[in-house]
């Protein structure tokens, strides 16, 4: 065989291009394993633009054997190339993004077409008549070549994919290099025998004996790089390449198998439901009996907690208490202390129900063996927090408590986060007793300060937790601070009990229902 006519230079450099297109391939495929898709789908893209302009401009090389001159043309490598990389995210992604790897080669092809139809017949408006040869050779339509171009395009996308799977199905033992090229290649032999025979069909057998060296040489170069990224792609994340028969038949007998076992076992259950929905209604019920139980004796727990009576000798009292649940997360306390005065604790606890009951449990105990003749309100809180910290992480609360000595007319007080409280004087003039530290029980330790203050005769003390300023009615509007403030003015002459009844009946006619979204709490003393 005379190999006289080969351009080695040329052939060189017409294998070495091809080579450096391969090369990003990996580099993006490994960025759309991350997640980065869109870079290789823009060299899909690009490698249209070169194929269909290198095509235009003749870009090929040529060898003589035994007289006869084979061309090898650059654009039929490129489109060579996108199949492969259409076949390689198929294999590593499945036939959901091979899909979108067809849609946008047809795509490209469209708008190559329409974009060279424009230019073609703008030519004469936009170049000098010197210019338009080369214009005329790269984009002059060829509607026949065209048309055969695209039948063959979206013929050969999904064909390549189809026989490849048939392949990794039927031929389980072939390496899969063999495998992807005898797919490409059966692809490739069959779109250069439709479009040469149809477009170039007095010149096919020379043409088409190009085509079969050019293309087979093409993807032996291409394939086994290809291969062996595939195969360390498929260690690292547990690749499965049988994705399925192409057995249509097979298919419909698993199919029709698969119905007769759902028919059976529907109409066995269906037997078998009335008994069961029977049997599971018998179980809720006997469960939910056990939780009402539950719940009614932790009510009757969290309702022994609070004081017993509301009377002290030294001071007129009264509380309103309404969980939003059969148990809440609000706390209170107070007693008459052995020196003369007198000991208040309101608190909010996070949270509703069992949980935050049980926290409120623990925090009555804790607060219980506190000796009040020995430390400060902050103090006191800050033991309080330090005991909760040890019993609870998802649990905390806001509280405020205060230590009046009736003969001297003075409050000590400590807010851990808590709203702030109130003192009203008998001209409805209100003294908030703000916060003096963080919330108790958090992770932030934190000191807890307190505050002294005088008050004069005829003061009212009002506490509360935020369920009654909070409470909202259909518009989504709060009760809020400056209607129960104004309601405590237009009150101050009644008594602690029947301000407290007109307070919670105003909140209600307010929110339009007795049902609250949150713990409501009230404390209302008038001080000595």
């Amino acid at each position: 065989m005379d190999f006289s006519g080969v351009d080695v230079l040329k052939l060189t450099t017409f294998f070495g291009s091809m080579l450096l297109l391969v090369l990003p391939l990996w580099p993006l495929q490994m960025l759309r394993g991350r997640g980065f898709r869109e870079p290789f789908l823009v060299y899909i893209c690009l490698l249209w633009f070169l194929s269909f302009f290198t095509g235009g401009l003749n870009f090929a090389s040529e060898i003589s054997l035994d007289g006869v001159v084979y061309r090898f043309r650059l654009s039929s490598g490129i489109y060579t190339l996108i199949f492969a990389a259409l076949l390689l995210v198929y294999v590593a992604e499945g036939i959901n993004e091979a899909r979108k790897v067809i849609m946008i080669s047809i795509g490209c092809q469209i708008f190559l077409i329409a974009f060279q139809v424009f230019l073609y017949q703008a030519r004469g408006t936009f170049l000098k008549e010197a210019d338009s040869a080369i214009v005329h050779q790269v984009l002059e339509p060829r509607v026949f070549n065209i048309g055969v171009s695209i039948f063959n395009t979206v013929l050969d996308l999904f064909l390549a994919v189809v026989l490849f799977q048939f392949l990794v199905n039927r031929l389980k033992r072939v390496p899969l290099s063999i495998i992807m090229f005898s797919a490409l290649w059966a692809t490739m032999m069959l779109d250069s025998v439709i479009y040469v025979g149809l477009t170039r069909p007095g010149t096919f057998k020379n043409f088409l004996t190009g085509h079969i060296i050019f293309k087979t040489s093409l993807l032996v170069m291409m394939v086994f790089p290809l291969a062996f990224f595939i195969r360390r792609f498929r260690k690292d994340s547990d690749l499965n390449l049988n994705r399925g028969s192409l057995d249509i038949f097979k298919k419909l007998e698993n199919l029709e198998k698969d119905l007769e076992k759902a028919h059976t076992e529907l109409k066995a259950y269906a037997q078998n439901l009335e008994k069961m929905v029977a049997e599971r209604t018998k179980e809720i019920r006997a469960k939910s009996e056990v939780m009402e139980r539950e719940l009614e004796l932790a009510t009757e727990v969290q309702q022994a907690m609070l004081p017993a009576s509301e009377t002290l000798a030294s001071m007129m009292i009264a509380s309103l208490y309404r969980p939003c649940h059969e148990v809440s997360g609000d706390l209170y306390d107070y007693a008459e202390l052995p020196d003369g005065r007198v000991f208040i604790f309101i608190a909010d606890i996070s949270g509703h129900g069992v949980p935050s009951a049980l926290v409120g449990a623990m925090c009555k105990m804790s607060l219980g063996s506190q000796d009040f003749s020995r430390t400060n309100a902050g103090d006191i809180l800050k033991k309080l927090s330090e005991a909760m910290k040890k019993v609870t992480t998802s649990h905390y609360l806001t509280g405020i408590i205060m230590l009046i000595d009736p003969r001297q007319r003075t409050i000590e007080y400590a807010n851990g986060g808590h709203v702030p409280c109130f003192l009203q004087s008998s001209q409805s003039a209100f003294l908030p007793m703000d916060a003096t530290g963080t919330v108790i029980g958090s992770f932030i330790s934190a000191p807890y300060d307190f505050k002294k203050i005088a008050y004069p005769p005829g003061t009212r003390l009002v506490l509360f937790t935020d369920g009654i300023v909070e409470q909202k009615n259909a518009a989504r509007e709060e009760f809020g601070q400056d209607r129960f403030q104004a309601a405590l003015t237009e009150l101050r002459a009644q008594k602690p009990a029947v301000v407290l009844g007109e307070l919670y009946r105003r909140a209600t006619d307010f929110a339009g229902t007795e049902k609250f979204s949150d713990d409501v709490t009230l404390l209302i003393a008038d001080l000595p």
